[in-house]
Formats: structure tokens, sequence, C-alpha cells
């Protein structure tokens, strides 16, 4: 079907009062701000101006693009889905928006029917001429990509410390040092003392690396390494060193504090000096420092996995150097240690690593309370150390609200007691209000006796090998918040009609986003990976006809968590934002409608 023109259709804009006029127009508003005056003149002058009443279709689904690219100058615009036969509102536009623009990201064809809300005057630019400009400026191409979809969009002009070049191999390579495979301790510990970076290799007859002197699994990197790549290795292996090789043969050895020489930040070192501190006024001014590492590496939606991977490994050494001060101040106090072994484990968005700040963990002690060493006062001992834990956390700067304890439940449980919640949770869910205990699914050990741990996760998983409506439970709780429908006019446009003025990012967007991948989760009878974009890779490879929908929810999430960053909160105002930011917020919010329809789909409407 061809464009439809309905009341009056101008000439077109051949005279050069109208060409400015419209490139005046067009100057102000995203994409086209980018493109230079010269060229808006050309574009300004290959088009026509149209008219339209309101309620008139423009185009409808399945149209072929026209000659020209719209672009609304007055009047409001609605984009329509066909679901089951009906229409459905999926967007709004108004004044600078760009119509059907599928001709350059998607098949061609009009994705959704647009119809006019009001009157409505529309400029036209000549489709070719505009593909032609576009090709010329990345910030254009940019904006296209995210109008069709938030994955890989790079729109934004920030750099990340992340993506700043580590020392040159030639740098490493000069400082290399060798020890040949059985020298002498003494002397090989001489030989790392007088190299420049305090690090020395292991070599065999064959010159291949058998290991660093002095350490003990160290990770290795590719010549081609790239900051990211080294600074994942050495969190991973909570090693502030990384041997770099080809082949097994060692061309260098890279530590945090030579990879700080280039890009500014030796993250690994400051993670092991927040783990070994020993006292609030060490750790305090060190978690500041690492907020700090964490701002400067989030410059754009892909950086949020590695700076949430950052800020897990700080709050998890935090933690755990808050568990060794909580220990001693405990003892001091005059309670004995307990004789039991026992276990710390993390619930909700700390055992899960999302985080993108110093949350206030959500931490428990666990015992076996059919140990023989079990003493009647080591029940205290667990009780206070809780209690004084958190307190330690809260003290070192970790903000937030933590999870609120079901009934029943406390920081201090006995194993038997926490199976007993685990299993009136799992086999009663309505009753025991399933949804409010969701994240108490979302579980990781802090420290202490993992056979502990062990038995709690194997007693969790078996329960949920057991048939029952828990999982359908969850799913269709996660329809429970959805995102807005869409922003107009600097407004929130919620599917109902209504408007506000700003939104909770963590309720439209990160919640039910981290809600739907747990349910994926536990319907796999799974519960590590806690980590909502592992989950979300793990759903992608168990569900591959959702696979592209997941790819979109996990990217949606990335956008969710860096927006609610750079806000320094969960509320969101659009009217602060640039159009870019919208349209990316807007196409994450289709993304999550798509996918929380699969997932109810998945395990509601199947079942």
């Amino acid at each position: 079907m061809p464009w439809h023109v309905s009341t009056a259709q101008l000439e077109p804009m051949k005279t050069s009062i109208i060409r400015q006029r419209v490139a005046d127009f067009l100057q102000r508003h995203t994409p086209f701000d980018a493109i230079s005056a010269d060229d808006l003149l050309a574009l300004a002058g290959s088009g026509k101006v149209k008219f339209h009443e309101s309620e008139e279709y423009l185009y409808r689904r399945g149209d072929a693009s026209g000659p020209f690219v719209w672009v609304i100058q007055q009047g409001r615009v609605e984009l329509l889905d066909e679901v089951d036969g009906e229409e459905r509102l999926r967007d709004v536009l108004g004044e600078g928006d760009v119509l059907a623009l599928e001709r350059f990201t998607g098949t061609g064809a009009c994705g959704c029917a647009a119809r006019t809300a009001t009157d409505v005057i529309l400029y036209g630019v000549a489709a070719d001429l505009f593909s032609e400009t576009v090709a010329r400026y990345p910030a254009v191409e940019r904006f296209l990509a995210a109008h069709n979809s938030a994955s890989g969009v790079l729109g934004f002009n920030r750099t990340s410390w992340l993506d700043v070049a580590g020392p040159p191999m030639g740098f490493l390579r000069a400082r290399l040092v060798t020890v040949p495979e059985g020298t002498a301790a003494d002397k090989s510990a001489a030989a790392r003392a007088l190299s420049r970076n305090g690090a020395a290799v292991l070599v065999d007859a064959s010159g291949r690396a058998v290991g660093l002197v002095g350490g003990d699994g160290t990770p290795v990197v590719a010549p081609d390494y790239t900051t990211r790549d080294a600074v994942r290795a050495m969190l991973r292996a909570r090693s502030e060193q990384v041997l770099v090789a080809e082949d097994g043969v060692p061309q260098g050895i890279l530590t945090g504090t030579e990879l700080a020489m280039f890009c500014g930040f030796d993250a690994a070192g400051l993670v092991d000096a927040i783990r070994q501190s020993e006292s609030v006024a060490e750790i305090e001014p060190l978690m500041k420092q690492a907020a700090r590492l964490v701002v400067e590496g989030l410059a754009q939606p892909r950086d949020v996995e590695d700076c949430c991977r950052i800020s897990a490994e700080v709050s998890a050494a935090a933690a755990e150097a808050c568990v060794r001060m909580a220990e001693r101040n405990v003892v001091a106090a005059g309670i004995a240690k307990a004789a039991a072994p026992y276990c710390l484990v993390l619930f909700g968005t700390s055992a899960r690593g999302d985080l993108l700040g110093a949350g206030l963990p959500t931490v428990a002690a666990v015992y076996d309370d059919s140990d023989e060493a079990l003493r009647p006062e080591d029940q205290l001992f667990f009780l206070v150390l809780a209690g004084e834990l958190a307190t330690q956390m809260h003290d070192c700067g970790a903000e937030g609200p933590a999870l609120d304890w079901p009934a029943g439940a406390q920081p201090s449980m006995p194993l038997s007691e926490w199976k007993r919640l685990f299993t009136e949770t799992i086999r009663n869910p309505v009753m025991n209000d399933l949804f409010s205990r969701r994240e108490f699914f979302d579980i990781s050990q802090l420290a202490g006796d993992e056979a502990i741990f062990a038995k709690l996760r194997d007693f969790v998983l078996a329960e949920l090998q057991e048939e029952g409506p828990a999982v359908a439970l969850l799913a269709n709780d996660t329809m429970g918040h959805v995102p807005p429908l869409t922003f107009f006019r600097g407004l929130v446009l919620d599917i109902d009609g209504a408007q506000r003025d700003s939104f909770d990012i963590e309720l439209a967007m990160i919640g039910p986003l981290t809600d739907a991948a747990r349910v994926f989760a536990l319907a796999s009878r799974r519960l590590a990976p806690a980590n909502t974009l592992e989950r979300f890779a793990a759903a992608a490879l168990e569900y591959p006809d959702g696979a592209a929908v997941i790819a979109e929810a996990a990217e949606a999430f990335r956008i969710g968590l860096y927006y609610q960053a750079l806000a320094g909160g969960s509320s969101i105002t659009p009217g602060d934002l640039g159009k870019f930011d919208q349209l990316l917020l807007k196409t994450a919010f289709s993304g999550i409608q798509r996918f929380l329809a699969y997932t109810l789909a998945t395990f509601v409407e199947a079942g």
C-alpha cells in the first residue's frame, strides 16, 4: 500500500525560505542535529510537506516504505501493533520523531501501523539521499541502530578506562625475567626480587612457562590481550599478576601496578587491599575509591558486566574483611566462638552480583544442628555474629535496603530451619507468599564451611525437583510490574494512558527482568549461577526458540543498570534525558514486554 495522503500535499520544497525553515527544524532534533548545515539544506530541499487529519492511517503493518523519510513537524502519531487480531498501542510519537525507519534497520517493510491522533504536519526528505547522508555520520547510524535493537548500540561519548590500552608487549618483554625450572628457591626468589616488576616466571627446558615464582594458579592471557581481559583474569583468580604467553611460551608478566600506569586503575590490587583490611578506618576510604573505579569504568551499557563483576568482588572482599572483624569483636565481647562448623550465605542482589555500588548485603548464618560439636551457647554466637556483621558492613559504607526476613526466619538459623523455610515456600507457594520470598532463591556462599552450604543448596534443588505450581506462579507474578509504554513530550506514558514526569527503573525494568531470569533458572532446577546476566545466557541455550527475545532482555537489563547508575538512584526523569537515551530506553521497554510475554507463554499458558 502506498503512503496515504488525505487532505493536502504541498509542492516540493523548492524555495530557499522553505528549505531553510525545514533545515532549521530538523537541526533541533536527533539524529539530524549531528548532520552538517549543508547536508541538512540538501535534505530539506529534497522533500515535501504533508498534512493529515486526526484518525488517519499513515501506513499499515507490512506496507513497503515509500520514497521519503517522514519527520513529525507537529501533532501526535500512534504506532500500533496487531496482536491476536487486535490493535494495541506500541508507541506515541510527536514533534521531531521520525517515522518508518525499518527501511534502514529491518526488512524495509513497516513493522507496525501508524495512525494520527491529532492533526499532523509531516516533513519528508528523500530516502535515498538520507541513506547516503547516514553513511557519513556515525552518530546517525547509532541512532538508527538503537531504533531497531538495544543490542550492541554504541551511542555514547564517554570512554571507559577498561578500553584504554594496557602496557604494550615490547614494554612487558623488556621487563620479563625467567628462571629455569629446578633453580634453588633462594636463587629464584632473588631473581624475582631483582626484576623491575617484582615478578619472575619459571620455564621448563623447552622454554614454556611452568608458573610464576612464588605464584599459585597464575592466570594467563594472550599477547593481544585487552585491559578488560587482564582485569577479568586477575579478579577471577584473585591475583595481581597475569602471565602473558603464546603457545605456552612466556612473553611477559603483567602486574596490577603496571596496568594502572596505563589505564589509571588497579582493580585487583584495590580488591585485595580491601580483603586484607583489619578495620573500618581502612576499608571505608578504599570503598570510596572502588566506587570511583566503577563509575569511571561505566561509559556505556556494555560496560555493565565488567563493572558489576568488579563491584561484586569489592563487596565480597569487604564482607570477608568484615566477617573477620565481626568474629573478633564478638569474641572480645566475651562470647565464646562456636565449636560447631557454620557458613555465612548471601541472599538477593549481593548473591547475584547485580551491583554497581556498595549495597548492604543480606547475610545469614547457617549452622548444622545435627553436628555433634554444636553446643547450646553456640547459638548465641551465631546470632550476635550476624548482627555485628551487618553493623560492620554499614560502617564501611554499604547502604541500601536489605531483604525483609520472612515470617519464621531470621539472620541466624540452624540448617533444619532453613530447610523448613524452603520446603514450605516451594510446596505451599501461595500460602507462604512465594513472590515475596523469591530473592531467597538467589543464594551464594560468603564464608565458612563449604559442606554446610552444599547441604543447603542440594536440599533446595531436591525440593525444586518435585512437580508443583511454584515456577508457574513465579512466572505469572513477573507481570506485576511492567515498563512504561513510551515517553512523550518529556513525560512517561503508561500502558493505561496515565502520564508521569518520572518512573522507577528498578520497579519497571531491572526488577521484572531479574524476576523472569530467576524463573528460567528455577525451571531448570539451578541455583547457580545466581547472576542475572549469566542466567540469561543459560536460558538462551536451553530455550533456543526464545534466544533472540532473551538476548534483547539481557541488553535491556544492562541498559537499566546503566541508567540507574548514572542517575544515582532508581528515579528516572525522561525530560532530563537526550533523545538518544530516550530512544534506547524505549527500545528496551519493548524488549522487556516481549520477554515477559515469552516467560508467561512458556511457563503459564503452555501448562
